[in-house]
C-alpha cells in the first residue's frame, strides 16, 4: 500500500477539519514550502497558494496518507485545486510532498493579502467546520 505526504497551508492544517474529511487521524508536523505564496481568497475563509520564488509558506505536513485519503481530499479542495508534487523542509530535511496549488484560471480570486491562521476567529473557525464543505463526505 503507497503512503503519501501532503503540505497543507490553509484550514488542512486543522487536525479537525482533516479528522472530518478523512474519518482518522493524520499525523502531522511543521513545514516550509519555499517558492509559493500564500494568499487570502475572495469572498471565503480559506487562502490559495500560488508560485512566488520570493516567497516562503509555514504549514504542516501530513504524512502516511493513502491512495483513498488524497482522493476524498481531492473532493474536498475542488475544481479550484491541483494537487501537485513538490518538496518542503521539515526538521529532518527535504521531504517530497504533494501540496493543492490554486489552478491558472482561479489566481484571479487571490488578493495581494498574505492568509494567517491568526486571523480567523474562533467563531469562523467553528462555522467553517460545521459548513457544507465538510458534510458531504459525512
Amino acid at each position: 500500500m503507497s503512503s503519501y505526504n501532503l503540505f497543507v497551508y490553509g484550514t488542512l492544517m486543522w487536525p479537525e477539519v482533516v479528522q472530518a474529511i478523512l474519518g482518522h487521524p493524520v499525523a502531522s508536523e511543521d513545514a516550509l514550502l519555499k517558492g509559493f505564496k500564500r494568499c487570502r481568497m475572495k469572498g471565503v475563509l480559506y487562502p490559495g497558494l500560488k508560485r512566488d520564488q520570493a516567497s516562503s509558506v509555514k504549514g504542516k505536513l501530513l504524512r502516511g496518507l493513502t491512495d483513498e485519503d488524497l482522493q476524498r481530499l481531492d473532493k474536498f479542495e475542488g475544481d479550484e485545486y491541483e494537487r501537485i508534487s513538490t518538496e518542503v523542509q521539515t526538521r529532518q530535511g527535504q521531504v517530497e510532498a504533494y501540496v493543492y496549488l490554486t489552478k491558472e484560471e482561479f489566481l484571479d480570486n487571490l488578493e495581494d493579502i498574505p492568509w494567517y491562521e491568526e486571523d480567523i476567529s474562533e467563531a469562523e473557525r467553528r462555522l467553517f467546520l460545521k459548513g457544507e464543505d465538510i458534510d458531504f463526505l459525512g
